[in-house]
C-alpha cells in the first residue's frame, strides 16, 4: 500500500465521505472476485461485499496499521464468505474425512503445472463438492496456509489437507478427460 492509500484511510478516519468512496472503488472489484470464488453466486457475493465493507468502514479506527488495509479487508471478505457458505450449506466433513488419513503426494506431480492451468482448474472446480472447492480456493487463490484455512473453517488442519488432496485429484482427473 502506498502513501496515497494511507492518506486516504486517514481522511476516512476524519469522516471524509469521498475518501470512503475512493477506498471502496480501489478494492471492491478484487474483493468481489474473492467473495464470488468462495460463494459461487454473484448476488450473494455482492451482498457479502457490501456487508464486509460496511463492517470494515465501521471498524476502520480499530485497524492498527493502516498500511495493512488490503490484507485486513481481504480477511474480512474471506471470513464473511466462508461464514455465509457454512450457514447455507450442509456440513463439509464426511465421516471418513474426520479420520487422520495418510494420502501421499504424487512425487511426479509438479505443483506449478497445477497452478499454471488456472482456467481449466476453475472450470473443473465448479463441479467439485463444496468442501473441496472451498479448501482449494482458499489455498490456491487466496494463498492461505492449511493452518489458516483450518482456523477459518474451524476444522482440523489434517482434514483440510485431506480435502485439498482429494479435491486436487478430482480436478486432475477432470483435466485428463
Amino acid at each position: 500500500m502506498g502513501q496515497e492509500e494511507v492518506d486516504l484511510i486517514t481522511r476516512c478516519l476524519k469522516g471524509d465521505i469521498k475518501s470512503y468512496e475512493l477506498l471502496y472503488n480501489r478494492y471492491s472489484q478484487a474483493m468481489y472476485h474473492t467473495c464470488l470464488r468462495i460463494v459461487m453466486n454473484a448476488v450473494d457475493a455482492e451482498d457479502i461485499l457490501q456487508e464486509a465493507f460496511m463492517e470494515a468502514f465501521v471498524n476502520l479506527g480499530k485497524l492498527k496499521d493502516t498500511a495493512a488495509f488490503g490484507g485486513w479487508i481481504k480477511r474480512i471478505m474471506i471470513n464473511k464468505s466462508v461464514n455465509f457458505v457454512q450457514r447455507h450449506r450442509k456440513s463439509w466433513i464426511d465421516a471418513d474425512d474426520t479420520e487422520l488419513m495418510n494420502i501421499p503426494e504424487d512425487p511426479a506431480f509438479d505443483e506449478s503445472e497445477f497452478q499454471g492451468k488456472v482456467d481449466a482448474v476453475i472450470n473443473a472446480m465448479g463441479t467439485l463438492p463444496e468442501k473441496y472447492r472451498m479448501v482449494i480456493n482458499l489455498h490456491i487463490f487466496e494463498q492461505l496456509s492449511f493452518e489458516e484455512i483450518a482456523s477459518v473453517l474451524n476444522m482440523p488442519s489434517s482434514t483440510v489437507r485431506v480435502q485439498y488432496l482429494r479435491g486436487k485429484q478430482k480436478i486432475l482427473d477432470s483435466l485428463s478427460k
